[in-house]
């Protein structure tokens, strides 16, 4: 292959590469409590409640592994071939956002972003928060809007809803 033919491979290789896609949204609160779980799919045996905290677990330890040796905070991690899953750290809120395609860091600064203005805009809420699960709809709400994926549940809703009644 001559040079400039593969100079020319290799400029266009990023525009073959799929756009990213936001597969799985998940939201956690003080270290570990699930709060909401969205996801494109519909739901795997995996429990959302157990992977969220497994993310948990996995930022505390980069963390704690990292910070002593003075190198900033992880952002993100890769998983298999081109799934990333992005960490977005507040003072009461855990984001990670599981997408497809290449690694971004503008995703990434999207969200600590969204991180940081679902805690400013819930501050109340979320400093006095009791555990009622009825109290987070506002939140999960703006991320169904921030992030474009429904609600795993509402996946099936909208399964069921499509087939037809049973004959009597």
């Amino acid at each position: 292959m001559a040079p400039t033919e593969a100079a020319a491979r290799s400029a266009m290789a990023p525009a073959l590469l799929p756009r990213r896609v936001v597969e799985r949204v998940y939201l956690t609160y003080d270290r570990g409590m699930p709060l909401v779980h969205l996801s494109r799919e519909a739901a795997s045996e995996k429990d959302p409640d157990l992977v969220a905290s497994m993310f948990d677990a996995i930022e505390a330890f980069m963390e704690d592994a990292f910070a002593s040796m003075h190198a900033g905070t992880v952002r993100s991690i890769e998983i298999g071939e081109r799934c990333h899953v992005a960490f977005g750290k507040g003072r009461w809120l855990l984001l990670y956002v599981m997408y497809r395609g290449r690694e971004s860091n503008r995703l990434e600064d999207r969200v600590i972003r969204n991180v940081h203005e679902l805690e400013s805009r819930f501050a109340p809420l979320l400093r006095a928060w009791n555990g009622d699960m009825g109290d987070i709809e506002p939140i999960k709400q703006v991320l169904r809007e921030e992030w474009g994926v429904p609600e795993e549940r509402d996946v099936f809703q909208l399964a069921a809803a499509a087939l037809p009644e049973p004959p009597a």
